[in-house]
């Protein structure tokens, strides 16, 4: 699968500016003057050169489409053929510009108006045959008031099976106009007939905070999924919560795997830790009106005295770049986890009179130090089509206190931290959804349970519901040894060579009888997660994480430690940075 058909999966990862863009906010210097200043002559020349060369090219173009849809030896389909024929023109542009068809162009609306008319479902596909299953519903909505739980399987919408769907068909079927009925039919493990339900549809609030709440005494945790319309205002909300609740030592703020988001949220975001006036990100295109910067016009909800740490993952992209770039850049707090994604580049969406859009990329961001955050390598094959000025890898720059920090591929954590590595057992089940279905099983058998704490009886329980599966784990080692068994004997090897592959697959079965042992804890781990999501959803998943996340746990001590957390913020091995 290519990176370009993945798209449609990471639109909320899509740092967006309106088809105009943002004006600058106050507190710096105004840009206007760049726009009022008349093009020279040679610009001008440039333009109408450019403005020829396009109305000859359309011309050919049109002629080539008009030709082979009218003469071509089989019929062809003028819609498809000019969809394919853009299609082909942006496949040359970078991976974020898109032509967009209607049922993604609401995605987009979604975001940015953070609300949707649906029914409250999260939902996913699981098992061999991905089956179209219930993740979590949303609490408060109509799904969730009826009693639709995790791990309910939906087998038909409106009376249509959902076999092969996908979860953008069934979101598609799901949404619609609030008050208006839709009919699901479920399979609920545990209960023999199938359950229907006519949900009246809602106005469905998207919640991009999916948990606040304390993780020691006195240090709080937020973790946000994504950047839609009322980021900045849930995020402030959690944060005074959580201060009016017991006076805060510290924050961790959990920017992993967000994908980003609106550009006008991120500053918002970012507002609630800076002071008023601080430079927070700049976006600099081809066309003066593409220059802007943004500063922070709001008061902080967190003081500025609480130590904060924000948590980056590889996944962490866009608008998630330009808060922890910007909190790191001007030394608000630190930066713990893993370098992030590398997204700096904005797009601008050009709505069409059909319902169709067009998102191009029409800017670049930087943080307040300068930094380019964008990975080098986004035109891939294309670089004889564009006049690209190639950037210098790993610049150096330095945060206001003169801290050192380097430019491209993405924001480098102050601190890093990997994840512990999953273990090829856990990995096994994992993928096959064996913790979500035991979890669910074991949820509809014990409905008294209020713990998702797992002891050696769920444990053991765990390992009955595997071999109730025929579940048979296959490691790495079993398939290798399979493919060289098979093909000594199509080669005609020799029994004392087939007896040589006969003791390793000895050795490999006792390995894995092994790896049952030395993953335990993980497995435990992995079952307590799943447990978690199915009775509390992921507020219940955050939660359960948080004991065993080594990224939670170095945040924690950072932040219980006024020695390190100073050692690392104040870490000047140069002269102090010019932020303005």
């Amino acid at each position: 699968m290519t990176f370009r058909s993945l798209r449609p999966l990471i639109l909320a990862g899509l740092l967006l500016l309106p088809v105009l863009p943002l004006q600058a906010q106050s507190g710096g210097s105004e840009p206007q003057d760049l726009r009022q200043q008349q093009l020279t002559q040679d610009e001008m020349r440039a333009q109408a050169e450019m403005i020829r060369a396009i109305r000859e090219n359309v011309g050919l173009f049109g002629n080539i489409y008009r030709q082979i849809s009218m003469r071509y030896v089989d019929p062809i389909n003028p819609e498809t053929f000019m969809k394919a024929g853009i299609e082909g023109m942006l496949a040359t542009l970078d991976p974020y510009t898109e032509y967009m068809e209607p049922e993604n162009a609401d995605d987009l609306q979604i975001m940015s108006r953070g609300r949707y008319g649906g029914v409250g479902l999260q939902i996913g596909t699981r098992g061999a045959d991905r089956v179209l299953t219930v993740i979590s519903p949303i609490e408060g909505t109509p799904a969730w008031r009826l009693g639709i739980r995790a791990g309910d399987q939906i087998v038909k919408i409106a009376g249509e099976s959902t076999k092969g769907f996908t979860t953008s068909d069934a979101a598609e079927r799901l949404r619609g106009v609030p008050n208006t009925p839709v009919e699901v039919t479920i399979h609920r493990h545990g209960v023999d007939d199938p359950l229907k339900y006519t949900i009246i549809r809602e106005e469905i609030a998207v919640k991009d905070v999916s948990y606040a709440g304390f993780v020691e005494p006195g240090i709080a945790y937020v973790r946000l999924t994504r950047f839609s319309r009322a980021a900045g205002e849930e995020v402030r909300a959690a944060i005074l919560d959580l201060a009016s609740q017991e006076e805060l030592k510290g924050l961790i703020f959990d920017l992993r795997s967000n994908p980003g988001g609106l550009l006008p949220e991120a500053i918002a975001v970012a507002e609630n830790f800076l002071q008023n006036g601080d430079p927070i990100v700049s976006t600099k295109g081809r066309s003066d009106e593409m220059f802007a910067q943004y500063f922070s016009q709001n008061e902080p909800s967190l003081a500025p005295n609480v130590p904060l740490v924000v948590l980056i993952n590889q996944g962490s992209a866009s608008a998630s770049e330009i808060v922890s770039g910007a909190v790191q850049d001007l030394d608000r707090g630190l930066v713990v986890g893993m370098p992030s994604f590398g997204k700096g580049l904005v797009q601008s969406v050009v709505p069409f009179n059909d319902g169709t859009a067009l998102r191009m990329t029409t800017a670049k961001y930087y943080t307040p130090s300068g930094r380019l955050i964008q990975k080098v390598d986004y035109f891939s094959d294309n670089e004889s089509l564009l006049s690209v000025q190639p950037e210098e890898e790993d610049s150096l720059f330095h945060t206001k206190k003169g801290r050192e920090v380097t430019a491209h591929g993405g924001i480098h954590p102050d601190v890093e931290v990997e994840m512990d590595e999953v273990g090829e057992l856990t990995l096994s089940l994992w993928r096959q959804d064996h913790f979500f279905d035991f979890a669910n099983a074991y949820r509809s058998e014990h409905p008294e349970v209020d713990s998702w704490e797992v002891d050696d009886d769920v444990y053991d329980q765990f390992l009955t519901y595997l071999d109730s599966t025929g579940y048979e784990y296959e490691s790495d080692m079993d398939s290798r040894l399979a493919k060289l068994r098979e093909e000594a004997e199509e080669m005609g090897y020799s029994e004392e060579f087939l007896k040589e592959i006969e003791d390793l697959e000895v050795i490999a079965d006792k390995r894995k009888e092994e790896e049952y042992i030395s993953e335990r804890e993980e497995l435990k781990q992995r079952i307590k997660l799943e447990l978690a999501s199915v009775m509390a959803g992921n507020a219940g998943r955050v939660q359960a994480s948080i004991s065993f996340d080594p990224q939670i746990q170095k945040a924690v001590e950072v932040l219980s430690s006024d020695e390190e957390y100073a050692s690392v913020l104040n870490s000047t091995t140069t002269a102090q940075a010019d932020i303005e």
